[in-house]
C-alpha cells in the first residue's frame, strides 16, 4: 500500500522517546533515532558548531528554511526571514530558535554566510548554517518527504514548529507570506499558559471581529 503524505506527516508528528515508527523513505532516514533526522553538524555565520536536530529543533520551538546567498540575490529569502525576526521581537533566541540552512556549501563559506549575516542583521537566535551537500540533501528528504537532493528553492518554504516533548507540532508557511501573518502563525506552536476561564464558541457577538486571528481583516 502507498503511504500517503498525510501519513508521513502524522508519524512525523509522533517521535518521542520510546515510540516506532514506520520509516518514510527509502533512503538513509531511521525515523527511530533522532525523530527520523540525520546526525548533521553544521557550521555556523558565527564560527560555532551545531547539530541541526539537538541544538536547532529538539525541545524547542523553531523556523527553518533552506537557501544559499547566490539565489538570495534574485529571491531575498533571508530579507523576507528578517522581517518575520523582527516582529517575534525577544522571543527569538528564548522562545523561537531560527534556522537557515544553506544548500550550497562550496560558495556559502562561513565568512562569506558572516557578512551575509550582518547585510541582513541577523540576530541572536538566528543562525545561517552550511554543511556537507549530502548532509543537507538527506535532511530536505527528512523534511519534505521525498527521495530529492536539495534545492535553493526550497527557502521558499518555511518549516516552523514545536519540538517539546513526545507531542510534535508542524506547520509551514511561503516565504513570501505577510510577515504579520507569519509571525501570528509561529506564535500559534508558543507555550501558552492555560486560560483562567473557558473561550465562548460559536458566532462572534456584535462589534466583535470573527475572524481576530486574521491579520488581512485590518489592512
Amino acid at each position: 500500500m502507498t503511504t500517503t503524505r498525510r501519513q508521513l506527516l502524522n508519524a512525523s508528528a509522533e517521535c518521542g522517546t520510546g515510540e516506532v515508527l514506520t520509516p518514510t523513505s527509502i533512503n538513509v532516514i531511521d525515523p527511530n533515532v533522532r525523530c527520523g533526522f540525520p546526525d548533521l553538524v553544521a557550521e555556523a555565520h558565527t564560527g560555532e558548531t551545531v547539530r541541526f536536530y539537538e541544538d536547532r529543533i529538539q525541545n524547542k520551538v523553531f523556523m527553518v528554511n533552506f537557501f544559499s546567498i547566490d539565489d538570495d540575490a534574485t529571491h531575498k529569502q533571508i530579507e523576507k526571514i528578517a522581517r518575520i525576526v523582527e516582529l517575534l521581537g525577544d522571543k527569538v533566541g528564548s522562545v523561537v530558535h531560527v534556522t537557515s540552512l544553506s544548500v550550497d556549501p562550496v560558495k556559502d563559506t562561513v565568512e562569506r554566510l558572516a557578512e551575509h549575516a550582518e547585510a541582513h542583521g541577523v540576530r541572536d537566535g538566528w543562525l545561517l548554517l552550511r554543511a556537507k551537500g549530502e548532509d543537507v540533501a538527506v535532511l530536505a528528504q527528512r523534511m519534505y518527504h521525498f527521495n530529492r537532493g536539495a534545492s535553493a528553492g526550497m527557502g521558499r518554504l518555511v518549516f516552523y514548529g514545536n519540538g517539546m516533548g513526545t507531542s510534535r507540532i508542524w506547520g509551514t508557511f511561503p516565504a513570501a507570506v505577510r510577515p504579520e501573518d507569519a509571525a501570528h502563525r509561529v506564535s500559534w506552536v508558543m507555550p501558552q499558559k492555560k486560560p483562567a476561564a473557558l473561550r465562548r464558541a460559536g458566532p462572534a457577538r456584535p462589534g466583535q471581529s470573527a475572524y481576530p486571528w486574521n491579520h488581512r481583516a485590518y489592512a
